[in-house]
């Protein structure tokens, strides 16, 4: 993890605007402000991740489960910035029941190709994006390793004779980097659009023979395709991160037993090693596991267990956000301290440490002696980091029990009066 004392005062800036403003986790630095999940990440990597990049054709499903607000979002940010350390492409998708659900196959691929990037050696950097990218910048990358004719040579010979589920998809790839590596802009565009899945005109893809048009009933295949793919293509491997941003309790019945059999697939795949070099995470509220997962029998059969995904049950399917080592007070503390230090390092100023401490740790048990169902730790931030901001304006001062109320109620703090003491 970097420390806070090494980001730039932009980048902190970043982190703190974004944190400040929704509650959310930032796009870049999520680890930097991360709490009491350090060991479940260092988990994934050791168990997964690593022996992934090491050649490894397994692969492996896990359900993250935590309330709206509860640190779902921000825990699979970390793990998108750990899997970059292990040089891991990424995806993270967010779900929702109108725009991208994940009972429509079809959606789910487009999203993955729109949002699948390579991994960044530094967080100031912005990741590559889109499939049509990735696939350049490793074409570039190789070809300098190995010569362009080499790779196209590999290409045909080697990487067009290995098995992938669907041969549309592997041809589409091929030609695609075929054309960027002959500089053939308009080829190359067509066949990155037609990967992204965007609908084309027959006469488009006539001169390529690319006949299967992507589709609901065809989409999954074409998304373990392209991860089959990719792993032929040497790169270590690939995060796939799913988070459920509204409440799919309100869509049908048969939906929601259609998302349950998508994702019973999704973990016999994985089960199966058909998705090498693929970490696949999906997450839930907990009533998911209270009422969508009782709806179809499979999918509970393979989630159900006794124990909790932990160092010495590292093969749970089932990662539990709400059973941390630290009670919620000082889990919110912890937090509090970081947003405490990265505003420091945002505004190059020096706080009162004591005095903030005493500050942050009053609205930490404020909010947890509330035990808010919802929204809890997202709150907590946006209310630490308006108090900050005001502390940082009009001058430092301890806040009275009153204002820890206000404070942690709404999730900001009124402007200080010029005669308070201190």
């Amino acid at each position: 993890m970097t420390p806070i004392a090494d980001l730039s005062p932009s980048l902190a800036r970043h982190i703190l605007e974004r944190m400040g403003s929704t509650g959310q986790p930032p796009e870049r630095g999520a680890l930097v402000v991360n709490v009491a999940t350090e060991g479940l990440l260092a988990i994934l990597r050791d168990e997964y991740l690593r022996p992934m990049a090491s050649g490894g054709q397994n692969s492996s499903f896990k359900l993250v489960q935590a309330p709206f607000g509860g640190g779902k979002s921000q825990f699979l940010h970390c793990l998108r910035e750990l899997a970059w350390s292990e040089g891991f492409l990424t995806a993270l998708v967010g779900l929702s029941p109108k725009e991208c659900p994940f009972d429509r196959p079809l959606a789910i691929y487009q999203e993955l190709a729109r949002r699948i990037e390579l991994p960044v050696a530094d967080l100031e950097e912005r990741p590559s994006q889109g499939l049509p990218q990735v696939l350049r910048q490793w074409a570039l990358a190789r070809a300098k390793d190995t010569g362009r004719e080499a790779l196209v040579a590999w290409l045909r010979e080697e990487f067009a004779r290995q098995p992938a589920e669907s041969a549309t998809l592997q041809r589409a790839l091929r030609l695609f980097v075929e054309a960027v590596l002959a500089d053939d802009f308009d080829a190359a565009e067509t066949l990155g659009d037609f990967l992204r899945g965007e609908t084309l005109e027959p006469g488009e893809l006539s001169q390529w023979k690319l006949r299967e048009r992507l589709a609901d009933d065809n989409a999954f295949r074409w998304l373990r395709a392209l991860v089959q793919c990719l792993h032929l293509m040497g790169l270590p491997g690939v995060v796939l991160m799913f988070d459920e941003m509204d409440r799919n309790m309100s869509l049908s019945v048969r939906r929601r037993r259609d998302i349950g059999d998508n994702l019973r697939q999704m973990i016999d795949l994985c089960g199966q090693s058909l998705l090498p070099g693929v970490l696949w995470c999906y997450a839930v509220p907990p009533e998911f596991m209270d009422t969508v997962v009782p709806e179809y029998p499979a999918l509970a059969q393979r989630l159900k267990s006794s124990a909790r995904f932990s160092a010495t049950s590292p093969l749970q399917p089932v990662i539990d956000l709400d059973h941390l080592p630290l009670p919620p007070a000082e889990l919110l503390g912890a937090i509090g301290m970081r947003l405490l230090e990265l505003c420091e390092r945002a505004h190059e100023h020096r706080f009162d440490r004591g005095l903030q401490a005493e500050n942050v740790r009053q609205l930490a048990r404020e909010r947890a002696e509330r035990q808010l169902e919802s929204g809890s730790r997202r709150e907590f931030v946006k209310s630490v980091v308006a108090m900050l901001e005001d502390q940082r304006r009009a001058g430092e001062r301890r806040l009275q029990p009153g204002e820890w109320s206000q404070a942690a109620s709404a999730g900001s703090v009124p402007a200080l009066a010029d005669e308070q003491e201190f």
